[in-house]
């Protein structure tokens, strides 16, 4: 079938709007106050792994099948069954959900009513996103026909305006292992842990457009994320400058909600305080609902049915409120060891699956996976203790700090590929993990007793 540019141009767009969270705003702008007159080097840190990771996921999950287990089913179907689970309570309940709503009280309520607490803002917050996940309509549709078209057109004038009239010349910075520092903060984005999910997105609404054919879809995948990440591109390295030019004006202690606004407030006034403030928070109502929403159907789906949609929603959407109430600083901080444990094994997957083709024995996955999970181990254990003013593990963090490609925030990837290479010749020579035929035959079997049941229960 032939590709029709206006179906990649629409679903890319989607795609786009899936990614861009309105949450995620505030991290580019911290990192151009960071870094200054090198904020070119904070953007690209930041956009490798930012949309560069959620870009690939989607694309090698497609690859893979389209499901969010798939990505990790060449370790194991029960691994990849936990891991997903993982990354939906990280980007669900524990983490982005609840900094949805920490960053509506702060960018919206907070400047406009000082005198609400954020327990109020929370309530209410979390109330609606509970309401509208178990009462699903229409009325979030609208609201994002427009928001996303809005949000854009206020960070396009406020780039336009910092380009042609700089409040004033970036400060001259030093700050050392930049690219790492930006890459990192990419994690707090935590869309690479969501592309799996998205991925099913992207190919259920090829299929509905007529893509039938797997390679149809694989290619299509390729076109739409490149779309997508052209437009979060665009976004993310646009307001890593903005935030370069009022460096002189804010240091990088302040919080990341307050830069943002700092930001808006010094080129558009309070007006654009107020319209970016009311943007950010309906398009957190948004973001909150889809993932709790999305939370629900992945624990109610794997387990049969045995966890209920909705109960699963009001728990997740109870655990978040909670949550929420640290304030985004605060979400952050307790993020940064967890994602730090959980990135280099997603991001390790991602890209071994690009070669999944190519990789004969399971063993280079579960070896890679191993390696690259004790490396991450490692350092968040590390970083929490020296959260609580410890420094647990400190001399084996330093060690592993200083590995190859340290510099790049890959110090993971030798000790992952050292590891699937051993992996390998124990799939080879002791038959450790089985091969790719097995796990696609596995597959084969798990679709068709599911079409089975689903056929019965129908």
């Amino acid at each position: 079938m032939e590709i029709k540019r206006k179906d990649i141009i629409v679903c890319g767009f989607a795609l786009f709007a899936i990614f861009f969270g309105a949450g995620n705003m505030i991290f580019p702008p911290y990192l151009g106050v960071l870094s200054g007159d090198r904020w070119f080097t904070a953007a690209f840190g930041f956009l490798m792994s930012d949309p560069v990771l959620p870009i690939l996921g989607v694309i090698v999950t497609a690859q893979l099948g389209g499901r969010a287990i798939d990505l990790g089913k060449r370790v194991g179907w029960k691994f990849s069954a936990v891991i997903s689970a993982i990354c939906i309570l990280i980007i669900g309940p524990f983490f982005a959900v609840p900094r949805t709503g920490a960053t509506t009280h702060e960018m919206f309520v907070a400047p406009n009513l000082p005198a609400v607490p954020v327990i109020v803002t929370s309530v209410v917050f979390f109330g609606l996103t509970l309401y509208l996940v178990l009462n699903p309509g229409k009325v979030l549709d609208y609201i994002g026909q427009f928001l996303t078209p809005g949000l854009l057109i206020i960070l396009a004038v406020i780039t336009v305006v910092a380009v042609v009239n700089p409040p004033a010349a970036a400060i001259t910075t030093d700050t050392p292992e930049l690219f790492k520092m930006s890459f990192k903060e990419g994690y707090q984005t935590m869309d690479a842990l969501g592309a799996s999910l998205m991925s099913g997105i992207v190919l259920t609404d090829l299929i509905r457009r007529g893509y039938h054919d797997e390679a149809t879809q694989v290619k299509a995948s390729i076109m739409i994320g490149i779309i997508a990440f052209i437009c979060l591109a665009l976004v993310y390295g646009s307001l890593t400058y903005v935030g370069s030019t009022v460096s002189s004006m804010f240091t990088p202690d302040m919080d990341r909600t307050a830069i943002l606004l700092g930001t808006v407030e010094t080129l558009l006034g309070n007006v654009g305080r107020f319209l970016l403030g009311l943007g950010v928070a309906l398009a957190c109502l948004t973001t909150s609902t889809g993932l709790i929403s999305t939370c629900g159907n992945f624990f109610s789906d794997v387990t049969n049915g045995k966890l209920s949609y909705r109960n699963v929603v009001i728990v997740a959407t109870l655990v978040a409120f909670a949550i929420s109430l640290l304030g985004v600083e605060g979400i952050i901080k307790i993020a940064v060891p967890v994602l730090t444990a959980v990135f280099p094994i997603v991001i390790c997957l991602i890209l071994f699956s690009i070669f999944d083709k190519k990789i004969k024995y399971n063993g280079v996955f579960i070896g890679g996976v191993f390696g690259a999970g004790v490396i991450g181990i490692i350092e968040a254990i590390n970083l929490f203790s020296q959260m609580q003013g410890g420094d647990a593990l400190g001399s084996l963090a330093k060690t592993v700090s200083a590995f190859p490609l340290g510099n790049f925030a890959f110090e993971w990837l030798i000790p992952a590929l050292i590891c699937a290479v051993i992996g390998g010749l124990l799939g080879k020579f002791a038959n450790f993990g089985g091969t790719r035929d097995d796990v696609y035959r596995e597959q084969a079997i798990r679709e068709e007793k599911r079409a089975k049941e689903l056929q019965e229960n129908a």
